[in-house]
């Protein structure tokens, strides 16, 4: 069973700015000696945005420009034979994300001197990525049943390649699924049935029986409909939307009692608030979260135990001393919170 070295450890969420993924991997291992994490590069090259970075062997997949789409039906038929051929055979090689498409991946696996107490990966999850990702007909591909399908096995695969590399830095494997696009499910606009999102989510985090696995979702969301799943790790914007979660204060309680762990982006992902914020600032402001998850009935000696610290999303947007800025209060704010709850950052 993953275990993270508690309480409130520090990770990052995904992106960075950088175009040297040396650089951007100093950046990280600097900050976040407990648990390391490797960094997405989306301004290096459009084949490490959120969707085309993992879909180097996806069947079917094709770009037009810098969009990925994906074939549907009739079309994809006979990749999905060849598909579900290697799929069976339990390779994992196969699936693998190449240096091209997570340079960051790579350099970390190259360059960090584990083990460390754990170690983060991420992963586009398959709501997002087949909502976004549509065929040529410009249909998400979530609603095409062989399409759905085959992408949320080529998903897992591509999870279990990743865990399998990471546990050589850490027997402790963190395994994210990067879902924003949860956030348009159940609204007038998306409808989806619950059962259809959460089986999705679940047939991945099934076949990580080793990992620590969950999901990011940097904006307001059904949290019931996420911690009806099976994650064991729920990252959020705390910076934002910490209020929003605690609208299921009693799915929350229930998360933390089965053992999940919350990592709360309380480090802020905007230019102009990380200038602004100080680690004394968003401790002040972390403690305000757990004084309103104590008076919604999760003490903190729920919450304590099995939170983590990150910024609120990635930060792959932003200049890169900024970025850097937003690693060192993260760091900081960690050390700062353990040193109250009575462990001390090595």
């Amino acid at each position: 069973m993953t275990t993270l070295p508690g309480p409130f450890p520090c990770t990052g969420v995904g992106s960075l700015p950088h175009l040297d993924p040396k650089a951007a991997v100093r950046a990280v291992l600097a900050r976040f000696r407990q648990i390391p994490y490797w960094p997405q590069l989306p301004k290096r090259t459009p084949l490490e945005h959120m969707y085309p970075q993992y879909a180097a062997a996806l069947p079917g997949a094709g770009m037009a420009g810098d969009k990925l789409f994906m074939e549907s039906g009739e079309a994809l038929l006979g990749g999905a034979e060849t598909f579900y051929e290697t799929f069976l055979s339990g390779a994992l090689d196969p699936f693998a994300v190449p240096p091209e498409r997570a340079a960051g991946l790579h350099e970390l696996l190259d360059a960090a001197r584990g083990p460390y107490p754990a170690v983060k990966g991420q992963v586009t999850g398959p709501v997002s990525f087949g909502l976004m990702v549509c065929d040529r007909e410009k249909k998400p591909i979530f609603y095409d049943p062989v399409g759905r399908d085959v992408l949320v096995k080529y998903l897992l695969r591509v999870a279990q390649w990743q865990v399998a590399r990471l546990s050589r830095l850490s027997e402790n494997v963190v395994l994210v699924l990067d879902e924003p696009y949860l956030a348009s499910v159940g609204s007038a606009i998306l409808s989806l049935p619950r059962e259809e999102v959460i089986a999705a989510l679940d047939e991945i985090f099934d076949g990580l029986p080793g990992a620590l696995c969950g999901i990011h979702c940097c904006a307001n969301t059904d949290w019931g409909l996420v911690l009806s799943s099976k994650a064991g790790y729920l990252s959020f914007d705390a910076y934002e939307y910490s209020d929003s979660l605690l609208l299921y204060a009693e799915a929350v309680a229930a998360f933390l009692a089965r053992g999940g762990w919350i990592a709360f982006g309380v480090v802020p992902t905007a230019r102009d608030a990380i200038v602004s914020e100080t680690p004394e600032s968003l401790a002040a402001r972390m403690e305000g979260i757990l004084d309103r998850f104590a008076a919604r009935g999760i003490p903190r000696d729920a919450v304590v135990p099995s939170a983590v610290v990150t910024p609120a999303c990635g930060l792959g947007t932003l200049p890169e001393d900024t970025a850097e800025r937003a690693l060192s209060l993260t760091e900081e704010l960690s050390a700062l919170l353990r040193g109250r709850y009575g462990e001390k950052s090595p």
